[in-house]
């Protein structure tokens, strides 16, 4: 972990500049090129997201929350509603929110191959309930819900083998390769003299030694960049030889901290919506921001007026009361009755506080719509009337809108995390062999959490619809139902509602009872047989016996 803080010299005796000084001026530049976004997501933190909103300026430890021009909470309640939403329906932690599978469904049919997919989906579920993934998500929905993006490092760790740390908005810089998709990460923060010693000790560069001793709780700025290698040493598959690098720099100095690398890039960034010319994300809180001005505008003013009528201004006469006036409750004034004076008489307050509050309410109501409030309480909005289909159909209708969202979320975060906690997992011998089939297989992730299930569930409503037509028919012609491969249609209706795997018999399975079924009916009516022929057997019998019996006494008559 070697570091060179000066610039170099070439073959000719030119200066050039050092890896962390083109990695800070290309840093520089991707900031200067986005300042405005810094005063955007400034406005937006201090209506919808107070306890986040220095993004232009430096926190004091401490400091009360930005809310003197804030008069409506309604956006931060909104904001959090959906940010819970969000997690409830997409990455709840007391279910199993994805299931994993190769790309090959013909592999799928054998018992192994599903068996093992279900442990490591237990492996990897269990993982993520025991470390800090659930805290780190409700931030991430927070921050794309208000800033439009949002940024989840994953690392590995001693005690919970994978920790999960929520990027601040105002540190990060992204490119974006030719195909949109984010590979550059270049992450500025401050840390205390003491805390870079702690982490990286002598490695930290001079600028942190020479402060240890006397300003061991100075802030110091450091920047973390990852993004493609684009040299690498043939044969070797060390840190410095991996896909993606990983540099630390102490800002500066321009000290190199540290080297090393990723297989997969350890930043997942999801941005809730997105425009082609943009590599940062908008949010439903961008969607809302001029209504949200405008209800804390209106909602100022109804303020001003109920505190008008309520503690109303006063007309006071210029002469016969001893000044100042106390107009506290219960105060006595005085007033001199040898001097003419007029009476005090209260100011008129004018405005209609009735049709005001209608209108702030009416303006409440599209700040939640924004924030997709309703949809996400669409079950509290369920009736004791109505049947199990009516209720997951209304659901289904109210969360389809958040199809694209959620498309995006599992593209750009879910994914990059399960298949990052996958790697680190299988490095620590935490995955078990995989069976001989999968070998040059690829995996696959599907998500079953509620949100994800619902853009299927119309298929379900056909596949049910369906039958209901064709049970129809079977009642004119019962032979239709030989059209229906009734294997295929529950493995399918099993895979889109995320049925375990472990509850379903394989074909195998299922060919051999239904072998011992044919062959236990087959005796059951071959023993039918014998009975029935040994019944007719015995009627004989005794009918010959009557007929011989009836002969005897014939002739004896």
């Amino acid at each position: 972990m070697g570091s060179h803080d000066y610039a170099q010299k070439n073959e000719k005796g030119s200066l050039y500049m050092t890896k962390p000084e083109k990695i800070i001026k290309r840093n520089d530049d991707l900031s200067s090129k986005n300042s405005n976004w810094n005063s955007y997501w400034q406005q937006l933190a201090t209506f919808c997201l107070p306890r986040k909103a220095w993004i232009d300026s430096i926190k004091i430890t401490g400091e009360q929350l930005k809310l003197k021009t804030v008069f409506d909470s309604t956006a931060m309640r909104s904001l959090k509603t959906m940010a819970a939403g969000f997690h409830s329906n997409l990455t709840n932690p007391s279910s199993k929110w994805f299931n994993l599978r190769t790309r090959d469904m013909a592999l799928m049919d054998s018992k192994d191959v599903s068996v093992w997919f279900k442990e490591v989906e237990d492996v990897i579920f269990g993982t993520l309930n025991s470390s800090n993934f659930d805290t780190t998500m409700q931030e991430f929905y927070l921050n794309s819900g208000c800033f439009g993006t949002g940024s989840v490092l994953t690392l590995e760790d001693a005690k919970e083998k994978v920790r999960f740390t929520e990027i601040p908005i105002e540190q990060i810089m992204i490119e974006e390769d030719a195909y949109g998709r984010i590979n550059r990460m270049y992450r500025s923060f401050n840390m205390t003299v003491q805390q870079a010693f702690d982490r990286w000790g002598a490695n930290a560069g001079e600028a942190v030694l020479d402060k240890l001793e006397n300003k061991p709780n100075e802030d110091m700025k450091f920047l973390h960049y990852v993004g493609p290698r684009e040299k690498t040493q043939a044969g070797k598959e060390d840190s410095i030889n991996m896909p993606y690098e990983s540099i630390w720099i102490e800002v500066s100095k321009k000290h190199l901290i540290g080297e090393g690398g990723f297989k997969e890039f350890p930043y997942a960034v999801g941005r809730f919506y997105k425009d082609t010319n943009d590599v940062f994300g908008y949010s439903p809180a961008m969607d809302a921001l001029y209504e949200i001005k405008l209800i804390n505008a209106q909602v100022r003013t109804m303020l001003r007026a109920s505190m008008k009528q309520s503690d109303p201004a006063l007309v006071v006469p210029r002469r016969g009361y001893v000044l100042p006036l106390n107009l506290n409750p219960g105060a006595v004034n005085y007033r001199d009755d040898k001097i003419a004076s007029d009476s005090l008489t209260q100011i008129p307050s004018g405005g209609n506080l009735p049709i005001t509050f209608e209108i702030v309410q009416a303006g409440k109501q599209d700040i939640k719509d924004s924030f997709f409030v309703p949809l996400f309480q669409a079950i509290s909005n369920i009736t004791h009337q109505m049947t199990i289909p009516e209720v997951q159909r209304r659901v289904a209708e109210n969360m389809v809108l958040l199809g694209p969202v959620v498309g995006r979320f599992t593209q750009e975060v879910l994914d990059p995390i399960i298949l990052r906690v996958f790697s680190i997992l299988w490095d620590a011998g935490d995955i078990p062999e995989p069976p001989q089939e999968l070998q040059d297989q690829e995996m696959d992730i599907v998500y079953i959490s509620p949100l994800a299930k619902v853009q299927r569930t119309s298929e379900i409503y056909e596949m049910q619809a369906f039958m209901q037509d064709v049970g129809m028919i079977a009642t004119a012609k019962q032979e239709v139902i030989d059209k229906i491969k009734g294997d295929t249609f529950v493995d399918e209706l099993a895979t889109i509602r995320g049925i375990n795997p472990e509850l379903l018999a394989s074909d195998e399975e299922v060919s051999q009872i239904r072998q011992q079924r044919a062959e236990a009916m087959a005796q059951q009516q071959q023993q039918a047989q014998m009975a029935q022929a040994a019944q007719t057997a015995d009627v004989g019998s005794k009918a010959l016996k009557n007929v011989k019996e009836a002969e005897a006494v014939g002739e004896t008559e």
